[in-house]
């Protein structure tokens, strides 16, 4: 596979890289089975996988191959410049020829082939996507109760999937904000949970209502109560580990908050700082108290929702 794969990255690299057009036709099969992309897939779903995968695997490499395959390929979400610019680009921080440049990049998607296929076969990639995602916190009920709609795409056969559910402690305490219920409302329904050590960290799996074959799709709805009187962070966020198209995270208040604020794409290291103060478009709660956001395209990992601070 080394060979056939290598032949599909240096042609992906011709031109703009992963910023040219109709980039799920231009990937070779090599590349669209690693990176676990159709052939229907919009070119900004295509890029974020194919840029999560190769990135993963450029990430192995030492800093200057590194930075030549993120160049060869346009890695990135800035609008590239074609092959020969972003070479003399390449030259320029290595200081050397554009000639030595080349071949730097030329190494540097050899050994991301290379590192592929000593991976086995090509990775399966995700079983799933979310197509739709959907969240309403309800804080004017006796304990804080959350409900998560999924619609989901299946990229092979599927009889179960399994979500995660982070309910960190307040600021203010150590505690974690106490046992968790879950429920499956409709589509499916709830075969195990898992609950870290901390209390904090849950686990679901969750039996699909009917056996899915590959580019099937299935809605289904999760809620999660807490006890009566738990209090929790002031932020409600997805972190998608699996591909996700669009998000609406909405927040229903018992009484109005003194300010609320969108958290986009927000890396998990800076999760704390940007849902801790408001420096974010601010959301206004509508007549009937609630706030709400939409977003499209997310990137796997970072955080994306609603945060908040209640009238002292």
């Amino acid at each position: 596979m080394t060979d056939d794969l290598l032949a599909e990255l240096l042609r992906l690299r011709r031109g703009r890289g992963l910023h040219e057009p109709h980039l799920a036709v231009r990937l070779g099969p090599e590349l669209r089975t690693l990176c676990s992309v159709l052939l229907g897939d919009a070119d900004g779903p295509a890029r974020a996988k194919v840029m999560a995968t190769l990135g993963a695997l450029a990430g192995q490499l030492s800093p200057d191959l590194r930075r030549a395959a993120e160049l060869a390929l346009a890695m990135g979400e800035r609008p590239a410049s074609r092959l020969s610019r972003r070479a003399e680009d390449l030259a320029a921080i290595l200081h050397c020829s554009e000639r030595t440049a080349r071949r730097r990049m030329d190494e540097a998607l050899a050994l991301i082939a290379g590192a592929a296929t000593r991976a086995g076969e090509a990775p399966p990639g995700p079983a799933w996507r979310v197509r739709r995602f959907t969240a309403l916190l309800r804080l004017d009920t006796p304990s804080p109760e959350l409900y998560e709609t999924r619609t989901i795409y299946a990229e092979r056969h599927l009889d179960s999937v399994t979500v995660t559910l982070d309910v960190p402690a307040r600021a203010d305490t150590d505690e974690a904000a106490g046992p968790l219920e879950v429920e499956a409302v409709r589509g499916a329904r709830v075969s195990g949970i898992e609950t870290g050590p901390d209390g904090r960290h849950h686990r679901v799996t969750v039996q699909l209502g009917r056996r899915l074959c590959p580019a099937e799709r299935l809605s289904f709805t999760l809620r999660y109560r807490l006890p009566p009187g738990a209090r929790i962070r002031e932020h409600c966020v997805l972190v998608p580990l699996h591909p996700c198209d669009t998000a609406l995270i909405r927040v229903r208040f018992a009484a109005p908050p003194s300010v609320a604020w969108r958290v986009d794409e927000v890396a998990p290291r800076q999760l704390d700082a940007a849902t801790g103060a408001c420096t974010a478009t601010r959301l206004t709660p509508d007549r009937v108290g609630e706030i709400e956001a939409q977003f499209g395209r997310l990137v796997q990992g970072h955080a994306y929702g609603v945060a908040w601070r209640a009238v002292q």
